[in-house]
C-alpha cells in the first residue's frame, strides 16, 4: 500500500476567507438597507421611488389629486406640492418637527429629520407658483383662482392678453405679504405689457391700508400721466420706501390706461376696456411708472361669490351682474378689495377714467361697489399698487395676517 504524506490544514487561510465573506455580506446588507427607498416597494406603505441627498434617510410616496403615483407630478402639467397636506413621519405617524417644501425648479427640501427610513407623503394638486412658492387653486372659498381671458379683443397693437391669470378672491384669502416692512396683499399673477408688443406675467400687490385721502388730480382732469396723485405716488411716496423695497419694484411694466364709456359693465368687459384703445380727448393709453392704483377689474376678480358660486358674479350673459350691481350682494360682501368700513370717507380710487368727460374717474365704495366720481379733485382713499420683479421670492410665512409671506431678492441667471 502506498502511503500519502499527511498535510495539515491551513487554518489561517480559512480564517481569511471566512472573514472576507463575512465582510462582503455585511457590506451588502448595509448597501441594501441604504438603498431601501430606491429599490424596495413595501405594499403596506406604498413606497414610491424618490430622490434625496441621502436615500437611506427618507423615502417618498407621491399622490396626485389624492391618488398614489409611480412618478412625481410635474409643474409642467400644472401641479404643485400642497405643503399643508403633505407630511413626513416614522411608522405612519406624522412628525411635526419634519418640514417638507418644494421649490419652483422642482427640488424637494426636507428638514428636521432625525431618524433613518422616514417616509414622506407628498400630495400634489393643481396650482401655480407665486414668487417661487406653490399655491393651490381654490374652487369654492377664499383663495387663488384661475381667470380665463378668452375672446379679449381690441388690445393695444393686438398683443393679446388671452392667457390665463391667477388671482386671489374671497372675503379674506391668505395673500398677506411683507413689503417695505409693511403689510401688503397679493392681487395675483397677472398679465402685463413689458413693451408695446410683449405680454408677460408679474405679481401685483396692493397696500393693505390706505395712505390717506388724496385728490386724483387737483386740476380736476382724468389723464393719469399728468395726475397729481401719480406725481405724489411716484415721487414723494416712492422716496419714502426703503432701498430694498424700491429694488423689488418692476419699473419696466407698461400700465394700460384704456377708458370706459359707461360703468354698468361686467368684470370681463372692464378688463377689455382697460387694455383697449379708447381715451378721452386723446389722453395717453399707456404709462410706465413704479406705483399706480388698482383697476376696476382687479376689484371684480377679487370676489369668490361664496356659496352661490363665483360665476354668479362674473358671468354677465347669464346673470347680468355688472360691477356697479355688486352692492349689497355676495359679490361685494365676499370681496377682499372692498373698502374697509373704518376708512375715512369709505371710498377709494382706481386708476381708470371714464370716457364721457374730462374729469370722471372710477372709484370703489363699500355699498355701491364700482361707481363714477364726477370730480377727480375729490379726496378719496389711496391704496398704492405695484408689480414685483421676477427676482423676488417668498422665503417664509404662510400668507395669513399674523404670519404674512416674507420676500427677498434672489439671483436668477
Amino acid at each position: 500500500m502506498k502511503l500519502k504524506k499527511f498535510k495539515e490544514k491551513n487554518h489561517k487561510k480559512i480564517e481569511i476567507i471566512f472573514f472576507t465573506i463575512t465582510c462582503i455580506l455585511l457590506i451588502s446588507g448595509v448597501i441594501l438597507y441604504r438603498t431601501f427607498a430606491i429599490f424596495q416597494v413595501d405594499t403596506t406603505q406604498n413606497v414610491i421611488n424618490g430622490s434625496i441627498e441621502d436615500p437611506g434617510d427618507i423615502y417618498f410616496a407621491f399622490y396626485k389629486d389624492g391618488n398614489i403615483q409611480k412618478e412625481m407630478p410635474k409643474k409642467s402639467d400644472g401641479y404643485i406640492l400642497d405643503e399643508k397636506q403633505s407630511f413626513c413621519g416614522i411608522n405612519g405617524t406624522n412628525a411635526d418637527s419634519i418640514k417638507v417644501s418644494m421649490t419652483e425648479d422642482e427640488v424637494i427640501h426636507v428638514s428636521g429629520v432625525a431618524t433613518s427610513r422616514t417616509k414622506c407623503n407628498l400630495y400634489f394638486v393643481k396650482g401655480v407658483y407665486i414668487l417661487g412658492k406653490g399655491i393651490p387653486f381654490e374652487t369654492e372659498s377664499d383663495g387663488l383662482y384661475e381667470v380665463k381671458h378668452d375672446g379679449v379683443t381690441g388690445t393695444i397693437n393686438d398683443t393679446g392678453f388671452q392667457q390665463t391669470e391667477y388671482r386671489y378672491a374671497g372675503s379674506n384669502p391668505n395673500n398677506y405679504i411683507k413689503f417695505n416692512n409693511e403689510t401688503w396683499r397679493i392681487i395675483g399673477l397677472v398679465n402685463v405689457m413689458t413693451s408695446e408688443t410683449n405680454v408677460e406675467q408679474r405679481v401685483k400687490i396692493v397696500k393693505n391700508e390706505s395712505i390717506g385721502t388724496n385728490a386724483w388730480d387737483m386740476s380736476n382732469k382724468n389723464d393719469w400721466t399728468k395726475a397729481t396723485l401719480n406725481t405724489y405716488l411716484n415721487e414723494d411716496y416712492y422716496n419714502k420706501l426703503n432701498n430694498n423695497a424700491q429694488s423689488m419694484i418692476d419699473d419696466n411694466v407698461l400700465w394700460n390706461l384704456g377708458y370706459g364709456n359707461f360703468y354698468s359693465m361686467n368684470v370681463h368687459q372692464f378688463y377689455q376696456i382697460e387694455r383697449g384703445e379708447n381715451s378721452y380727448n386723446s389722453n395717453t393709453i399707456t404709462w410706465k411708472g413704479n406705483i399706480g392704483l388698482i383697476y376696476p377689474s382687479d376689484y371684480g376678480y377679487a370676489t369668490s361669490g361664496n356659496e352661490e358660486g363665483r360665476n354668479a358674479c362674473l358671468e354677465h350673459e347669464l346673470y347680468n351682474q355688472a360691477l356697479n350691481e355688486y352692492y349689497d350682494t355676495i359679490c361685494n360682501d365676499n370681496n377682499w378689495l372692498k373698502p374697509k368700513e373704518n376708512d375715512m370717507l369709505k371710498y377709494s380710487w382706481t386708476i381708470t377714467s371714464l370716457y364721457d368727460g374730462d374729469n370722471y374717474v372710477f372709484g370703489i365704495a363699500p355699498k355701491l361697489s364700482i361707481y363714477v366720481s364726477h370730480g377727480s379733485n375729490y379726496e378719496l382713499n389711496t391704496f398704492p399698487t405695484l408689480y414685483l420683479t421676477t427676482k423676488v421670492n417668498i422665503t417664509d410665512g404662510n400668507g395669513t395676517l399674523e404670519t404674512p409671506y416674507q420676500i427677498s431678492l434672489i439671483n436668477k441667471n
